[in-house]
């Protein structure tokens, strides 16, 4: 077996090993009942199927001579772009869902911050008096209340 043959299977066995967290994903989102179940269940597509399928496209090429310094740059920055983006974008969505007060599937844990934090609370209280601050008075232009 060659270097090249033995990259190209290298190669191969990473983007088999993405993939497979893909599918394990969409299963997963299947059988998933609501949304911030859904949500959770990117995690791991977008936290490792993804990565080892960019850095199993990159293996595949520098086996057969063909990876040049600025495609290897292009992996490291698309494989660090897609680990901080999805990470973003999975507590935005999953923060989109919390808000929305949909129902939640029984099997979905219950809120662990839900003694600290109600939603309606929350939306009727000023934000400094949520951390524990006083607001500050109102005043006029004059600096007068």
């Amino acid at each position: 077996m060659t270097w090249s043959n033995a990259g190209a299977l290298g190669a191969g066995v990473l983007m088999l090993l993405g993939s497979l967290f893909f599918l394990v994903t969409a299963l997963g989102m299947l059988r998933s009942k609501d949304a911030i179940s859904r949500v959770n269940n990117l995690s791991p597509a977008t936290g490792a199927g993804l990565p080892l399928i960019i850095a199993g496209a990159a293996l595949f090429d520098f086996a057969h001579g063909d990876l040049t310094v600025l495609d290897g740059v292009k992996a490291a920055a698309a494989i660090s772009a897609s680990l901080i983006v999805s990470s973003v974008a999975s507590n935005m969505l999953g923060r989109a869902a919390y808000r929305a007060q949909t129902e939640l599937d029984p099997r979905t844990l219950s809120n662990a911050l839900e003694p600290y934090e109600s939603l309606d609370e929350a939306a009727a209280t000023p934000r400094e008096q949520r951390r524990g601050d006083e607001p500050p008075p109102p005043t006029t232009h004059e600096g007068k209340v």
